[in-house]
C-alpha cells in the first residue's frame, strides 16, 4: 500500500492527471520527496495528516504551500495547467508519503494513526474513504503489533547460559613425600645413649641424668622429621582473587540480565495491572482529586491525560477504548449531552483543576500558527481566541463538530500520543 496510495486515489477518481503517465510520475517524485522531508522531521505528521485529511483545507494553508513547492519543482507547469493551487492533489502527495515514511518508522506510524482516528469521523473524504481506510488499518496493523509485543507478558523466560569461562593454568594438591627413615632412626639413636659423636652422653642404666637428655633429643628428631615430611609436601601460594573477581562480575551479569528479563516478560501485566488499579480508584494522580468530583467534560479530559502518562508510546488501538468505558462510568458522564469543541477548549483554558491538562498540552505543541493539533489550542490560550473561524482554521473541525465526554477525552489521549511518539525530545514539543 506505501507505494500505491496515488494509484488508488487515481483509481478512485480523487486525483485526475488527464491520463497521462507523465504527470503521475511527477506527483510520485514529489510524494517520494515529501516523504523524505517527514523522514527528517517526523514531528510535522500530525500537521501533515490534518491538512491531508480536509478536502476544505485552505490553499494558503502552510503545510499545503509547502507541498505546493515541491510540486511545482518537478512540474515547472503546473501552475498553468490549473487555475488555482490544485489542493486535491497536494493532499494526495501528503498522504503518500506519510503512508511511505510510516512504512519505514513506527513513531510516524503512532502519530498517523491517532491524527487520523481523531479526525477522519469530523471531515467528509467522500471518494477518498477506501484509500483513508486501507492506508489506516495497514498502519494501525503494524502498530498494534509492535505494541501487543511489548504489552505481552510470555508463559516462560528463556536465558542463555551464564557467560563464564573456569580459569586454568593451576592445580591444587600436595606432593607425595614421606619420612625419611634412616635421618630420624639415627636421631633416635643419638638420643639412645653414647655411642659416638653429638649423643647421649649417658647410659639408660644412669636413669635421671639420661631420661633429661634422652626426652629433648628423641623430640627434636621427630620433629625435624615432622617438619622436613610438611616443607616437602608445602602447597605453593596461588592467587585466587582474579578468578574469584571474574566469576562474582559474571554471577552479577547473569542476575541481573535474569531480573531484567523477568521485568521485561512481566511488564506488559504489571501495566494492565496499574491500570485496572486506576480505573476502579477513580483517583487523578495528576490533580490529586476524585474525578467523581469534577464534571464530566473536565474529567474526561483529566483521565485522558493520567492515562497517557501510564502507557507508552507504543499501546494497543484498545487503550482509547478502554478510556472511553473508564469515562462512562462515571455517573456525571452516563446523561450528558454532547458539547460544541469550542466550548470545550474554553472549559479546560478556565479551569483551576484542569491545569495539567493545559500544561501538557503545552509541553507537547506549539502555539497555534496554520492547521494543527488542539493541544496547541488548550496549552497555548493566550495565543489565540476560541471561535468558529479560529476552531475551523487551526483545527479542521466545523462548529457544529460536538463531543461527548469519552469522545473529547479519546481525542484529547489520542493526540497526546501522537505528539509524544514523534517528540523531538522525549516530553517536550517538537
Amino acid at each position: 500500500m506505501a507505494e500505491q496510495v496515488l494509484l488508488q486515489l487515481l483509481e478512485a477518481g480523487v486525483v485526475n492527471v488527464g491520463g497521462e503517465d507523465v504527470r503521475l510520475e511527477k506527483l510520485q517524485n514529489t510524494a517520494k520527496d515529501l516523504a523524505a522531508t517527514l523522514k527528517k522531521t517526523p514531528e510535522a505528521t500530525s500537521y501533515w495528516t490534518m491538512a491531508a485529511a480536509d478536502p476544505t483545507v485552505d490553499p494558503a494553508e502552510p503545510i499545503i504551500q509547502e507541498a505546493w513547492g515541491v510540486l511545482k519543482k518537478h512540474w515547472t507547469t503546473v501552475a498553468n495547467t490549473y487555475q488555482s493551487i490544485p489542493v486535491t492533489l497536494l493532499r494526495a502527495c501528503l498522504l503518500d508519503a506519510i503512508v511511505q515514511t510510516a512504512a519505514q518508522n513506527d513513531h510516524i506510524g503512532v502519530a498517523f494513526v491517532n491524527t487520523a482516528r481523531n479526525i477522519l469521523p469530523h471531515v467528509e473524504v467522500a471518494d477518498e474513504a477506501g484509500v483513508w481506510t486501507t492506508a489506516l488499518s495497514e498502519v494501525q496493523a503494524r502498530v498494534d503489533a509492535r505494541a501487543e509485543r511489548e504489552w505481552a507478558t510470555p508463559e516462560t523466560i528463556k536465558l542463555g547460559a551464564m557467560d563464564y569461562q573456569a580459569p586454568t593454568g593451576f592445580v591444587i594438591g600436595s606432593k607425595k613425600r614421606v619420612t625419611n627413615v634412616e635421618n630420624l632412626s639415627a636421631g633416635i639413636l643419638a638420643a639412645s645413649g653414647p655411642t659416638g659423636g653429638d649423643q647421649n652422653p649417658h647410659w639408660p642404666n644412669d636413669v635421671t641424668n639420661w631420661v633429661n637428655e634422652f626426652a629433648p633429643r628423641l623430640a627434636k628428631a621427630v620433629a625435624a622429621s615432622i617438619d622436613g615430611v610438611a616443607a616437602a609436601n608445602a602447597i605453593d601460594p596461588v592467587d585466587l582473587a582474579p578468578a574469584l573477581s571474574e566469576l562474582s562480575s559474571a554471577v552479577e551479569n547473569y542476575v541481573g540480565e535474569a531480573l531484567g528479563a523477568f521485568s521485561g516478560a512481566t511488564a506488559g501485566l504489571q501495566r494492565r495491572t496499574n491500570l485496572l488499579w486506576w480505573k476502579e480508584a477513580v483517583y487523578s494522580p495528576s490533580a490529586r482529586i476524585s474525578y467523581r468530583t469534577l464534571p464530566a467534560y473536565p474529567a474526561a479530559a483529566l483521565m485522558a491525560l493520567d492515562l497517557f502518562r501510564q502507557t507508552p508510546t507504543f499501546s494497543p488501538g484498545s487503550v482509547s477504548a478502554f478510556l472511553e468505558e473508564a469515562i462512562l462510568l462515571l455517573p456525571a458522564a452516563k446523561d450528558a449531552e454532547p458539547k460544541p469543541v469550542a466550548d470545550l477548549i474554553t472549559e479546560i483554558r478556565e479551569s483551576k483543576p484542569l491545569e495539567p491538562v493545559r500544561a501538557a498540552s503545552g509541553q507537547y505543541a506549539n502555539p497555534p500558527k496554520g492547521r494543527g493539533p488542539i493541544l496547541a489550542l488548550l496549552g497555548h490560550g493566550d495565543a489565540v481566541t476560541i471561535d468558529a473561524e479560529s476552531l475551523r482554521k487551526f483545527s479542521g473541525l466545523q462548529p457544529s463538530v460536538k463531543l461527548s465526554p469519552e469522545g473529547w477525552g479519546a481525542l484529547i489521549f489520542r493526540e497526546l500520543q501522537a505528539a509524544r511518539a514523534t517528540a523531538k525530545t522525549p516530553g517536550r514539543r517538537a
